[in-house]
C-alpha cells in the first residue's frame, strides 16, 4: 500500500512541498529563524554535520514540515510571546522530548508531542534514524476554531503546554493521514474551501487531543468565553509593544474603561494589562537585540522602544531571560 506523503519514510512527492537539502545546521538555523523561531541543533555524537532532507508546506496558517538530519541530534527552540503551537509526529526513530520538572521520557514510532512556544522554550533528542513531521498552528487559528466549534476560546495556559498524544488507532493518527493524503492528492493548489477543511480538521482534533490530556472536555458547558475585548487587547499591545501604550490609551482604542478593562484581564487571564505589556515589550526588545548589527548598542535600541532608565530596563531583561541586554546583543555580533 502506497504510504502517505510527510508521514512515511519515502520522500514526500507534494508538487506544492519546498525541497531543502541539509548539508550543515546552519542550514536548519536559517530556515528556522526565518519560518517558526530561532533553533539551534546540535550533534549528539562527535561534531559532525548533517545529511539529511527538509520538506516545508504552508496550508493555510498551518506549515506543515517534515525533516531528516541522518544524525542523532539535541535541539532547543527559544519560545517568543505570540509564537506558534507545534505539534510533532516521530515517522520513524524516537525523540525525547524535556518535560518541565520530570525525567525526559522516550516518545516514539507513531507518537505526537505538542508544545506551545508563547509558554516557554522546548528542548528534545533526536534518535540518529529519526524522521520527524511538523506542524506549526497559529495560536489565532486555534482561538477562532475553539470558539467556532466550542463555542468557547479555553484557557490554554492552564493545560499543559509540552506533552505527548496521539499514536497509532488514535483519532488524531488517522486524521494526520487523512490530511496528508488530501494535500497530497489535489493536482491544484488547494482551494480557500479545502485550505479552510484541513485548518479545521486539524486544529479540531489537536484541541481535543491535547485538552483530553488535561482532563478537560472542551464540550462542557462549565469552560469559560474570554470576552472579545480581552482578545482585542492583547492584539493591541502585541502590535503597538514598542509604543509603550498607556492603560489609558489602550482602553480609549478599544471604547472601554481602564478600570474594566483591568478587572477582565485578572479575570480571564490572571494578570494586570501591565503585566502583559511588560512581557511584550521585553519580547520586542529581545527580538531586536538579536536582529541588530554591530553599530547599534543596548541603549540605543532601548531608547528607541520607549525604555528610559537603563538600569532598570537591563534589570528586569536579565530577570526574564537570564542573562544581560549586553550579552544577547554580544552573542548577535559574534
Amino acid at each position: 500500500m502506497k504510504g502517505t506523503p510527510f508521514l512515511d519514510t519515502e520522500t514526500p512527492q507534494v508538487r506544492q512541498a519546498q525541497e531543502k537539502p541539509i548539508k550543515s545546521w546552519e542550514d536548519v538555523h536559517e530556515w528556522g529563524r526565518e519560518r517558526v523561531a530561532s533553533i539551534q541543533i546540535t550533534a549528539l555524537e562527535r561534531s559532525v554535520e548533517p545529511i539529511g532532507m527538509l520538506h516545508a508546506l504552508q496550508v493555510g496558517r498551518i506549515g506543515v514540515t517534515r525533516t531528516m538530519y541522518g544524525t542523532s541530534a539535541r535541539i532547543d527552540v527559544e519560545g517568543y510571546s505570540a509564537a506558534p503551537v507545534i505539534a510533532t509526529t516521530n515517522i520513524q526513530g524516537h525523540a525525547r522530548p524535556q518535560l518541565d520538572g520530570q525525567e525526559a521520557r522516550i516518545n516514539g514510532k507513531d507518537m505526537s508531542f505538542v508544545f506551545d512556544l508563547s509558554e516557554g522554550d522546548h528542548h528534545s533528542q533526536l534518535s540518529e534514524d529519526n524522521i520527524q513531521n511538523q506542524l506549526a498552528f497559529d495560536p489565532k487559528l486555534l482561538d477562532e476554531v475553539s470558539y467556532s466549534w466550542f463555542g468557547n476560546i479555553p484557557a490554554r495556559k492552564t493545560w499543559q503546554f509540552r506533552t505527548s498524544f496521539g499514536g497509532r488507532g488514535t483519532r488524531w493518527h488517522a486524521c494526520l493521514h487523512y490530511v496528508m493524503r488530501l494535500i497530497s492528492e489535489t493536482s491544484h493548489p488547494l482551494s480557500s474551501r479545502n485550505i479552510r477543511h484541513v485548518e479545521e480538521t486539524l486544529s479540531v482534533n489537536l484541541l481535543e487531543s491535547w485538552a483530553a490530556q488535561a482532563g478537560l472536555d472542551l464540550s462542557a458547558e462549565e469552560h469559560v468565553i474570554v470576552p472579545r475585548v480581552i482578545r482585542m487587547a492583547e492584539d493591541y499591545m502585541v502590535e503597538h509593544a514598542a509604543d509603550a501604550p498607556t492603560l489609558t490609551e489602550i482602553a480609549q482604542a478599544l471604547d472601554i474603561s481602564v478600570r474594566n478593562l483591568t478587572m477582565n484581564f485578572k479575570k480571564f487571564r490572571g494578570c494586570t494589562p501591565g503585566q502583559f505589556l511588560r512581557e511584550q515589550r521585553l519580547q520586542v526588545a529581545r527580538s531586536e537585540l538579536l536582529s541588530s548589527d554591530q553599530e547599534q548598542t543596548v541603549s540605543q535600541i532601548a531608547a528607541s522602544l520607549g525604555y528610559i532608565h537603563m538600569g532598570e530596563f537591563a534589570k528586569a531583561y536579565r530577570k526574564r531571560f537570564g542573562e544581560k541586554p549586553s550579552e544577547t546583543l554580544k552573542r548577535t555580533i559574534l
